[in-house]
C-alpha cells in the first residue's frame, strides 16, 4: 500500500507475488542454481502469497492507524490462517515450491513469543520434513539459495509496489533507501545490499543487472479514494474503484 494526501494506493498481495515471478523469470540462467527445480522454484515465487487472495478481494480497515491493513500489521491470529491455507493450496501444485514458502513464512515468526506462532513454526517443520522425503539426496545448501530467489522476486517486486514511480532516494520507502538485501546464499551478486533505483518515471535501475536483458513489466493497482472510503466505507470504495496498470522497465545500461 502507497499512501497519497487523497487516497491509498492498494495492490493485492497475491498480485505482487505474480509480479515477483514476472521479474525472476529473466533472472541470468548462470545466477540460477540446480536449473532443474527452476520450474517449481519460479511457483514458490509466483504462490509465495497466495494465502491472501481471499482477504484482499475485500481488504480490512485498522481503526488504530485510520488505514487498510498492511501484511505487517495485519492481525497474527488472521495472518496464520492464511498462511496455512495458502501453503495447503501451494503443496497440491508444487511440494517443493511449498517448503519454499513454508520456510518463507517461518522467518517472520522465529522471534515471536506468541504460542499460536509457535505451533506454526512446529507445524511448518512437520510439512517441510515430510515433503523433503520426496527428494532423495535433498540438498539443504541448494535448497537456502533457492530460498534466496525468492527473497529477492519478493524484495524487487515490493520495491516497484510501495515507492511510487519515479520516486527519488529521498522519497523511497525507508526499507529500500540503503538497497536490496542481498541473499549471502547466492553466488555472484554485490555483497550486502544491492543498489536499486528509478532513473526517470517509468525505468529501474539494479547494480550488476542479474538478468538476461532489458524486460518491461506491468501490475495492476487500486487507488482509492479516501472520501470515497468515508462515504461508502473501505470494502465498497474498494471493489467500485477501477483498477490501473501501471507498467515499468528493468532496463540493461
Amino acid at each position: 500500500m502507497r499512501e497519497r494526501i487523497d487516497s491509498f494506493v492498494l495492490i493485492e498481495q497475491n498480485h505482487h507475488g505474480q509480479l515477483s515471478e514476472e521479474i525472476m523469470r529473466h533472472w541470468k540462467k548462470e545466477l540460477f542454481p540446480d536449473s532443474r527445480l527452476r520450474d517449481s522454484v519460479l511457483t514458490a515465487i509466483k504462490f509465495h502469497d497466495l494465502g491472501w487472495e481471499a482477504f484482499d478481494k475485500e481488504p480490512f480497515w485498522n481503526d488504530a492507524k485510520k488505514k487498510p491493513y498492511l501484511f505487517t500489521d495485519f492481525p497474527l491470529p488472521g495472518k496464520l490462517s492464511l498462511y496455512s491455507q495458502g501453503l495447503d493450496e501451494v503443496e497440491k501444485m508444487d511440494s517443493y515450491a511449498a517448503m519454499l514458502c513454508s520456510f518463507h513464512y517461518c522467518q517472520f515468526m522465529l522471534e515471536s513469543e506468541n504460542e499460536d506462532a509457535k505451533k506454526f513454526l512446529v507445524q511448518e517443520e512437520k510439512r517441510r520434513t515430510r515433503l523433503k522425503s520426496s527428494y532423495p539426496g535433498f540438498d539443504e545448501k541448494v535448497f537456502h539459495q533457492h530460498y534466496g530467489l525468492l527473497q529477492l522476486g519478493d524484495n524487487f517486486s515490493l520495491y516497484v509496489c510501495v515507492n511510487e514511480p519515479g520516486a527519488s532516494k529521498s522519497q523511497e520507502h525507508p526499507f529500500f533507501v540503503n538497497g536490496i538485501p542481498s541473499p549471502e546464499a547466492l553466488n555472484g551478486l554485490p555483497t550486502h545490499r544491492m543498489d536499486i533505483h528509478f532513473t526517470d518515471h517509468n525505468t529501474i535501475h539494479i547494480e550488476g543487472f542479474p538478468f538476461e536483458e532489458s524486460f518491461e513489466i506491468c501490475y495492476k493497482q487500486k487507488n482509492v479514494l479516501k472520501s470515497k472510503i468515508q462515504e461508502v466505507g473501505l470494502i465498497r470504495a474498494y471493489v467500485e474503484t477501477e483498477s490501473e496498470e501501471v507498467k515499468l522497465r528493468f532496463l540493461e545500461e
